[in-house]
């Protein structure tokens, strides 16, 4: 098959929205994954999404996860996204794609990473396009501590969709354009 293959999984498998921070093992994030990945179907991609959880949210949530991204990595992808939600004010990411109301998505990169000049070159990409094809949906490119696990592949992108504060279905709406952008890119 000469499609490509893209993985899908969640760190943090708590996160939830509409004022729910938390539900440990079935948060509202796996949905909007499922709203990427489907997004991204759509455009002919082979998606492998994870469900596997990584619970407690902690520190070590990113060790737990690693194991999961690993596994993903034998299916042979061409990119890896890790999908968040932040907790930042709903002000924040609140946005309106095509006229309907919307969370935004923020693009985190690692930079304690030997891979971070590859995959901020994907996230630049990704939000340009992003850019031309829905203005407002990418919030920006946020350079963060850790390796966020973006070690292990090139191309591997952690995305804060929408915010705890947001009702779930914005972020979902943005999930699925963002399939769109990646669609195009890949």
């Amino acid at each position: 098959d000469i499609r490509p293959r893209v993985a899908i999984y969640c760190t943090h498998s708590d996160e939830s929205y509409q004022g729910q921070e938390s539900e440990p093992g079935s948060g509202g994030i796996y949905r909007v994954g499922y709203s990427l990945a489907s997004s991204l179907v759509e455009d002919g991609i082979i998606v492998d999404q994870s469900f596997a959880t990584h619970d407690p949210h902690d520190i070590n949530a990113y060790t737990r996860s690693r194991r999961t991204m690993v596994r993903l990595l034998k299916n042979g992808p061409v990119a890896v996204f890790d999908v968040h939600r932040d907790s930042a004010p709903a002000i924040a990411y609140l946005t309106y794609i095509t006229g309907v109301e919307s969370a935004k998505v923020m693009i985190v990169i690692g930079r304690q990473n030997p891979n971070m000049n590859a995959n901020l070159a994907f996230a630049e990409k990704a939000k340009e396009r992003a850019d031309k094809m829905y203005p407002g949906l990418i919030r920006g490119i946020f350079i963060g501590r850790g390796s966020y696990n973006q070690d292990l592949f090139p191309r591997a992108l952690l995305f804060e969709i929408g915010t705890a504060s947001l009702p779930e279905h914005y972020a979902q709406h943005a999930a699925n354009c963002l399939g769109d952008v990646i669609g195009t890119l890949l």
